[in-house]
């Protein structure tokens, strides 16, 4: 069986994050979710435990999803993959791709009453 590696913050993990992950399992079997471990602000308001939950809802199966703590304090991640080593990247359909994290945020702070700046450092309290 094949396995799928999906990095991300998943702040918070949303529709098309679960497209991501429905297509690793129709051609993979198996994905490995490398969940970002980043300080709270309000870029990243939620922690570890919320985060790996709104996906464990999403795939109960752990033979088929796992979830992988990745510790990334400064939140400054850069991938690579070594070329013709067996490594593919995969990139979904437009509508997919479009679908923005940001934008979700932005809707569940304005839900809230809350005002939400992307570029803002401060930690949320």
């Amino acid at each position: 069986m094949r396995t799928g590696v999906f990095i991300g913050r998943f702040q918070p993990f949303h529709e098309g994050h679960r497209r991501c992950v429905d297509h690793i399992l129709e051609e993979c079997g198996h994905c490995i979710i490398m969940l970002r471990d980043t300080p709270a602000t309000e870029k990243n308001p939620f922690d570890f435990e919320k985060r790996a939950g709104m996906i464990r809802a999403q795939f109960s199966d752990e033979s088929k999803v796992s979830i992988v703590r990745f510790e990334d304090r400064d939140a400054e991640l850069a991938v690579y993959i070594g070329r013709d080593v067996g490594y593919e990247l995969i990139q979904l359909d437009a509508a997919t791709e479009s679908i923005s994290a940001t934008d979700v945020r932005r809707k569940l702070y304005r839900e809230a009453g809350k005002e939400f700046d992307p570029r803002a450092p401060q930690k949320v309290k």
